[in-house]
């Protein structure tokens, strides 16, 4: 992976092979960098996605092994028992130009994969909702309209 920093954050580019979540999650902590939004475009294979079933209280996963455009990765960087944890949704395109979305688990890139990493100055802490089975955000304020 290269990478230069800016004034608001960071680009990275990660290269063929490299584990998307892997990488963005060894560079964060690597940078001490507790919390974090990021963006992200370019290509993957090898993917895992999900969709939470509300039934189950648990992921429902899918592979695809073909080799994919990443229209677009949207997540956050927080921290789950004092390790970094990425919660990503991707949008994918296949060889055909449709789209296909859902919880990201795991890509590997292929040409490229180009982030924008966003640091925050706040520590945004999981916590694990026992009735879903589903690490959210523990955050301190309740909005009431």
């Amino acid at each position: 992976m290269k990478f230069t920093d800016y004034t608001k954050g960071y680009v990275l580019k990660l290269e063929p092979g490299e584990e998307f979540h892997e990488t963005l999650l060894a560079f964060s902590t690597k940078k001490r960098i507790p919390s974090a939004f990021f963006q992200g475009i370019g290509g993957l294979t090898d993917v895992e996605l999900g969709y939470f079933d509300l039934e189950k209280n648990d992921y429902d996963h899918h592979h695809f092994n073909g080799i994919y455009e990443l229209i677009s990765a949207s997540g956050n960087i927080s921290d789950v028992n004092g390790k970094h944890f990425a919660h990503t949704h991707v949008v994918l395109s296949d060889d055909k130009c449709q789209t296909f979305s859902g919880h990201f688990f795991k890509g590997t890139v292929t040409v490229t994969a180009e982030v924008f990493l966003f640091p925050v100055d706040i520590a945004m802490i999981r916590k694990h909702n026992e009735k879903l089975n589903f690490w959210e955000l523990d955050l301190p304020h309740h909005f009431v309209q």
